[in-house]
This record gives structure tokens, C-alpha cells and sequence, in this order.
């Protein structure tokens, strides 16, 4: 009998952000599958080892390059692929966690595909998404009444074409496009209607409530906030 395969979303760096249902999962897997960009970075792990103990758990380290490349992720999504079910054969449960949740923007949803795709049952535990958790911090809403919300993935293309819309706007994946962000903001007259987490939920965290203040060094893990009506202080 094989193993099942549960992705699992850790949130977005608070440990007490960690569901329940996530923790008993992830207390019951043989397998922790860990995924680890290019500089060795393993922040999921880092979250979870402070919420749940890990002592005598397999740690499965899973190649996620940091790219646009297809051809690239798409091999390193099939290596990935061949260690999960090599470890699913042998009747292992499997924990694939990631920051945030699974169902946004996260590269273990095409790990998790390709494993249903090749007949085995998997299933998704999603987490706090880190916008929630950012405005939560922030002591605002993401939305009001009848307000929409769009989430932008700012590193890719086309993004700056929603900004003059209606509702309020999340910037993902903005870290390295923080100026040209700032000048179509201010193109805009949005720059003081925005504001930016750094690492929410970590130790490290910063909030920039003027992005003009942000310097050139800031984190990966970085969204900014842009509300059609200016923040509560």
C-alpha cells in the first residue's frame, strides 16, 4: 500500500500561525519533504521545527531553483517528483510544507500535480496566506464591503496594468521590483495609500509604512499593501 502525499501550508513565519490540522499532520508523517532554493535556505522547516518536533522524522530535501527558466523547473519539479514517490512506494506518509499556503503562488502545487497526475492520493492542508497575516499586523482590512481585492504577482509581467483599477491590491513577489513598484505607484498618486511587510510573522520583521524609505536590500519575503483609501495609522 503506498503512502499519501499532504501538502502543507506553515503560513507565512509566526509558528503560532501553524493550523491544528496542519500540526497533527505534520506530528503523524514519517516524511518531511523540505524544499530548499538555490542559497540552501529552508524557512518552512525553520517555521515548523519551533511548533512541532521533528526528532526521528526523515528529512527529504527537495531542489526548488529560484527561476523563470520552464525548462528548469521543470526538470527540478520531476527530480523532485521521482524522491517523493520513491519514499510514497515504501508506505510513507509524506508532509510537503510550504510558506504560506499551498493554493498561492507556491512552487510545491506542481510537485503536488504531477504526484496526483501519477495516480498516487495526495492532499492539501492550505495556511494563513501572508497578505492575511500582513494586514492582520497592520491592524486593517483587507477588504470592505463591497470592495474588491487583487493579488499581483509583481515579478511577473503585466502587473502595473491592474494598479489603476478598482479595490485594493496585494504585491506579491516584490522585493526585486521595489522601483519601478514605487514609480508607478507615485505615477499613480498611490504611494501614500501603500505600505510594506518584510518577513511577517519573523524576528526579522519590518513594516514600512513610507516605501520611499525602503532600501535596496530588502527580503524575498515581501508584499506590499495598496488600498484605495489611505491606511489607518
Amino acid at each position: 500500500m503506498t503512502g499519501k502525499l499532504y501538502s502543507i501550508g506553515v503560513g507565512p513565519g509566526d509558528p503560532e500561525l501553524l493550523t491544528l490540522k496542519a500540526a497533527k499532520i505534520l506530528g503523524t508523517c514519517e516524511v518531511l519533504a523540505v524544499p530548499e532554493s538555490g542559497n540552501g535556505m529552508q524557512t518552512a522547516k525553520d517555521i515548523v521545527s519551533q511548533a512541532v518536533d521533528l526528532t526521528g522524522k526523515q528529512i527529504l530535501k527537495l531542489s526548488v531553483p529560484m527561476t523563470k527558466d520552464q525548462k528548469v523547473l521543470e526538470e527540478a519539479h520531476r527530480q523532485a517528483v521521482v524522491k517523493l514517490e520513491r519514499e510514497l512506494d515504501q508506505g510513507k506518509d509524506v508532509a510537503l510544507i510550504t510558506l504560506g499556503c499551498p493554493t498561492i503562488y507556491a512552487s510545491c502545487i506542481y510537485l503536488h500535480r504531477l504526484v496526483l497526475q501519477d495516480g498516487y492520493e495526495a492532499e492539501i492542508i492550505p495556511g494563513v496566506p501572508s497578505f492575511c497575516a500582513a494586514a492582520a499586523r497592520l491592524n486593517t482590512a483587507l477588504c470592505e464591503g463591497a470592495e474588491p481585492l487583487i493579488i499581483l504577482p509583481a515579478a511577473y509581467p503585466d502587473w502595473e496594468n491592474f494598479l489603476d483599477g478598482p479595490g485594493n491590491k496585494v504585491l506579491m513577489k516584490s522585493a526585486s521590483h521595489l522601483g519601478k513598484i514605487r514609480d508607478e505607484l507615485n505615477a499613480l498618486s498611490l504611494l501614500n495609500h501603500a505600505v510594506m511587510v518584510e518577513r511577517c510573522g519573523m524576528k526579522s520583521e519590518k513594516i514600512y509604512r513610507d516605501l520611499r524609505q525602503v532600501g535596496p536590500e530588502n527580503s524575498y519575503f515581501s508584499l506590499i499593501l495598496v488600498k484605495e483609501r489611505k491606511l489607518e495609522s
